[in-house]
């Protein structure tokens, strides 16, 4: 009774890239795209603080007074 070993060895990667030129091509963009991104990130929290609190409030009108209704459509008939 002889069972051989349930483990298979792994299978080889599909695409290797030896050169290396991919790891530096993300390398590449990759340090500008989150250094910009790390700005945003700086500027909302910046702006969800409230660097400045002092800021005006809205000027809302008021709502305006309404008649109330009287059943005419129009006053000129009666």
């Amino acid at each position: 009774m002889s069972e051989s070993q349930g483990v298979e060895p792994a299978p080889a990667p599909v695409f290797v890239d030896q050169s290396g030129l991919r790891s530096r091509l993300f390398r590449r963009f990759g340090w500008p795209v989150s250094v910009v991104g790390a700005i945003l990130a700086a500027a909302m929290g910046g702006s969800l603080i409230g660097v400045q609190s002092d800021a005006p409030a809205m000027g809302i009108p008021p709502k305006p007074s309404y008649l109330p209704a009287t059943g005419h459509l129009s006053p000129s008939h009666p």
